[in-house]
This record gives C-alpha cells, sequence and structure tokens, in this order.
C-alpha cells in the first residue's frame, strides 16, 4: 500500500539541474509491515555537489546506472502505492525532475502523498522537526545518516508506529484509492543490479547535528520547515558554504517565503540553536561554530552572546574579544555597494574601529560589508567563491564603538 522514499541529491534545486545520486525505497503492507527494500546509487554524469553532507565519492559512482537504466524499476515500486517521506515534498520534486529529464510526466502528486514530518506535528504537538528528532522521540534509533537506505528505513519504522494513532483503513484511504488507479508511463530500463554505496560514505553526526534535533518547530509561514529542515541537514554538518548560502535563497524563492521573513527565520534560528547549546561547558570550537552559523546566516555573533547569557540565566560570561563582536582588531574587509553616506565616511569608521579596510575581496579578507547583502557585485561574488562572510551596513554599525554609530 505505501511506499516510503529518501533520496541523496547534489544540491537542493532540481530546478537548477540538481540531481539524484542515491536513492532507496521501502515497500509497507497497510499495517506498516517491511514488505521488500531496494537501494542503489545513481550516476548523474556531473559534480557530486555537497560532499561534505552526503558522503558519496565520485570513486562510488562511477559504475552506477543513470536514472534511465532504473527508471522502469523505479516505476514498478512507485505505481499504486502512496509514497511516503520525510519532508516527502523534497523528494517527490527531484524524482519528478529527473522522470521529465528523461522524457516522462509520472503521477508523483504532493497532496497525494504522506509525510512524517507533517504527521509529527499533527500527532504530537510540540514535536521537533528532523527526522532524527522525530525517530529519538519514538525510540527508533538511526545508523548511517544521509544514507537514503539507512534513513528510508527509519521513516518507515516511524510511519508504522503513526499508523497506530490511526483506525484501519485510515483517514487518507480515499487519496489512496485515488492513487492506487492512477496510470503510470511504459518507462525504459533494464534489470540492472543496483549499486549500493561502500560503508565509508556518509556519516551525519556530531554535537552540532545533536542540537540540530533539538530545534522547535515554526508554524509560520506554513512553509517555515520545509525550509529550515533543509537548513538543518546543511549546519548539522558544521558548515555553511557560499554555495550552500546561494542554494538556500533560491529555495526561500521557490517556497515564497519573502526576504523579511527569511531574514526573521534565520534570526529565531540562530537564537533556538543557540540556546539548544547550553548545558555543559561550551569548548572554543563549538562556540566557533555557532558563530559561524550566526554570520553565514546575516546575523552577528552577538546574537550568539545574548542567547547564551539569556538561556543561563545569566551564568554565562562573554569571551572577551579584541575588536568589533568577533572581528578582531586589524581584520581585512571591504565595502561594496551604493550607501547613503559617502564612502569615505565608512572607511574612516572602520578605521577608528582598528579594522583595515581595501578595495579589493583577496581570499584572506575576513568580510565584506553590502548595502545590499544580496547584490551580485563583482566584490560580492568573490566573497562567496572564498566563503568570506557578507554583511549589512546595518549590521556592521552594531560592531562599531558607540560613539561611531552615526545615523546614515
Amino acid at each position: 500500500m505505501y511506499a516510503v522514499i529518501d533520496t541523496e541529491t547534489t544540491g537542493l534545486l532540481p530546478s537548477h539541474r540538481h540531481r539524484v545520486i542515491e536513492i532507496a525505497v521501502v515497500l509497507l503492507d497497510a499495517r506498516g509491515q517491511v514488505e521488500h527494500e531496494w537501494v542503489t546509487l545513481l550516476n548523474p554524469q556531473r559534480d557530486l555537489g555537497p560532499q561534505h553532507i552526503h558522503g558519496i565519492l565520485t570513486a562510488d559512482v562511477l559504475a552506477a546506472p543513470e536514472f534511465r537504466d532504473i527508471a522502469r524499476q523505479l516505476g514498478a515500486l512507485l505505481a499504486g502505492r502512496m509514497v511516503v517521506g520525510h519532508n516527502v515534498e523534497f523528494d517527490l520534486g527531484f524524482l519528478r525532475a529527473e522522470f521529465a529529464r528523461i522524457g516522462f510526466a509520472v503521477p508523483l502528486i504532493t497532496e497525494r502523498s504522506m509525510c512524517t514530518m507533517a504527521l509529527a506535528g499533527y500527532l504530537y504537538p510540540g514535536a521537533k522537526r528532523t527526522l532524527g528528532a522525530c525517530c529519538a522521540a519514538a525510540g527508533i534509533s538511526i545508523e548511517g545518516w544521509h544514507s537514503a537506505l539507512a534513513d528510508t528505513r527509519a521513516t518507515a519504522e516511524l510511519f508504522g508506529q503513526y499508523l497506530q494513532a490511526f483506525p484501519s483503513p485510515p483517514p487518507w484511504q480515499w487519496a489512496y484509492e485515488e492513487v492506487r488507479r492512477l496510470q503510470w508511463p511504459a518507462l525504459p530500463g533494464t534489470d540492472v543490479a543496483p549499486t549500493v554505496r561502500p560503508v565509508h560514505a556518509g556519516g551525519r553526526h556530531g554535537w552540532m547535528s545533536r542540537l540540530v534535533d533539538q530545534l522547535p518547530r515554526v508554524p509560520e509561514p506554513p512553509q517555515a520547515d520545509s525550509y529550515l529542515v533543509l537548513l538543518d541537514s546543511i549546519v548539522a554538518n558544521r558548515e555553511i558554504t557560499a554555495g550552500d548560502a546561494d542554494q538556500l535563497v533560491q529555495v526561500a524563492n521557490e517556497l515564497g517565503l519573502t526576504r523579511s521573513e527569511v531574514d526573521e527565520l534565520h534570526r529565531s534560528y540562530v537564537v533556538d540553536l543557540a540556546e539548544a547549546s547550553w548545558g555543559d561547558e561550551i569548548t572554543a570550537d563549538q562556540r566557533r561554530d555557532l558563530d559561524q552559523v550566526a554570520v553565514m546566516l546575516g546575523r552577528r555573533v552577538v546574537d550568539v552572546d545574548q542567547a547564551l547569557v539569556r538561556a543561563s540565566g545569566g551564568g554565562y560570561v562573554v569571551p572577551p574579544r579584541p575588536g568589533a563582536q568577533g572581528f578582531p582588531r586589524g581584520s581585512t574587509m571591504v565595502f561594496t555597494g551604493d550607501m547613503v553616506e559617502p564612502r569615505e565616511i565608512w572607511w574612516d569608521r572602520a578605521v577608528a574601529a582598528g579594522f583595515n579596510p581595501q578595495e579589493a575581496v583577496r581570499p584572506d579578507t575576513t568580510f565584506v560589508v553590502a548595502a545590499d547583502t544580496d547584490t551580485l557585485s563583482v566584490k560580492a561574488r568573490a566573497a562567496r567563491e572564498y566563503n568570506i562572510p557578507i554583511i549589512s551596513t546595518e549590521d556592521f554599525r552594531n560592531l562599531l564603538p558607540t560613539n561611531q554609530r552615526k545615523a546614515g
């Protein structure tokens, strides 16, 4: 009756030609019992994207089938079954794009699928967002994070538990009856042997991933959790690259989130992450992780300070820092964009605060100040290429000593 799915991909956006590089399917009967498992790596005929997240190496996929090769097998597994996934809309969007790339429209309908992330919020108000958090609450152990098969098995077990909360037949039986009758096209492909990922691949783990699993749901705007669960997967690996940041902007646009909504989501995300970290003593490395996430999301290090002080009831001692709010005196920085006040005034303020302004972005530049942080200027593009933080003029103003914070 059900086909539980999970994919690993080269990025976040099928509309930007990102590809599926691993897919797993677990078939369940009406009671949630496992009937069959299937998994394979795929050769996308392109670079593999964020390998620090999915852990798949180029050597792993060289002999793997292409999507066209497994289209018929995959279609046979999905046809006539209701698809289940955790943030299922993400996986369905990629599968629809893969089938469309080889010339076929398939009846994979988000509104006729089941999402365990949504079910968790419905069944257990206050439930967290990530698959790891939902499984932990249900007593389900997961090994091999960001392996498609491990995540699919966990999602299948989670869905099986959720089924017990509903009568038989479940309230969505009518939708299943519609799905069961949908016609699939005759797809290409052969009965190729699946390629299974080696043991080394994958492995979401560590301090930051445990923090991410503690973050609360965000009910408004309605698209918030769909955006934040993708941010979770990036942050869990303790790294937000310039490419990740650009993709998040595009994801927000495609979800219909406004700039102000994204700014507020990022603000609350940094606060929630910092508050979740309070417990045992935070090491210098862990604090640097928090600061990096804050800066890459367009927030300030002082936001982390304030959240930790609140979470600790005033017990957290903000570490002394030379210079302004985490950027040490002597840090190199660059201005870009047309600002209300003349560039010379901003330059003088930077020098007075102990910074070292430059005309051009170089690999060793510490940060960039932009009139518009989404700018596509040459300097901003170089900063993203070198993974250099870009902050707004208002954020820079807040970094300055009080006597320098003149209104612009």
